[in-house]
């Protein structure tokens, strides 16, 4: 099962592919160290960082965190003068900004319409808690390349429940009034918990 982080990614992946004011010749999920020159332009879209954080007391019963999960977005463009590729890049970042911040289906709330036990009736993620976007050109000479960076940090919140091999069914509560004798009946409980 993929994680919560591959699931936002592949969201990203699913809203940027296949879209005309965005060409792409290569895309990328996973960093190489070099694109070639028939791959450009190009995106790549990765999990850079995960951080998960105590959401309440640490150590106090299961594990719940508060996650944030950053994902990288490159869009990679060359072969032009430098001024040419800076507005191709800066079209390009805003446009996949607005593209993933405007879509409703990929920061939407509870789909009450959906079922509760389908999973796309929850949304992916709490919050967008951070935005960041750069630009690079590492190379000089005749011919330039850049390379157009956003960063989007996702929260939402991730629990351990144990892992049990019996499931608890009934809780039998056995109890006499304090001070009673010995010879006292005992008063009897028992609590059936649904399992469903």
């Amino acid at each position: 099962m993929a994680s919560d982080a591959t699931k936002i990614r592949e969201a990203i992946i699913d809203r940027l592919k296949d879209q005309d004011w965005l060409p792409v010749t290569g895309f990328r999920r996973v960093a190489r160290p070099q694109l070639q020159e028939d791959e450009i332009p190009a995106l790549l879209v990765v999990i850079a960082d995960e951080l998960e954080t105590p959401e309440d007391e640490p150590n106090c019963g299961e594990p719940r965190f508060m996650n944030e999960v950053t994902i990288g977005i490159s869009y990679c463009v060359g072969y032009a003068p430098p001024e040419e590729l800076d507005e191709q890049l800066d079209a390009a970042t805003s446009g996949i900004r607005k593209r993933l911040l405007q879509d409703p289906t990929f920061v939407r709330g509870i789909d009450p319409a959906k079922a509760e036990d389908d999973p796309d009736r929850y949304p992916l993620f709490e919050a967008v808690t951070k935005v960041r976007r750069g630009r690079l050109y590492p190379q000089d000479g005749a011919s330039y390349f850049g390379e157009g960076r956003i960063e989007m940090t996702f929260q939402f919140r991730t629990n351990y429940e144990p892992d049990l091999d019996d499931v608890l069914e009934h809780v039998v509560i056995t109890a006499r009034p304090a001070g009673a004798g010995p010879g006292t009946p005992p008063i009897g409980l028992t609590i059936d918990i649904p399992t469903t």
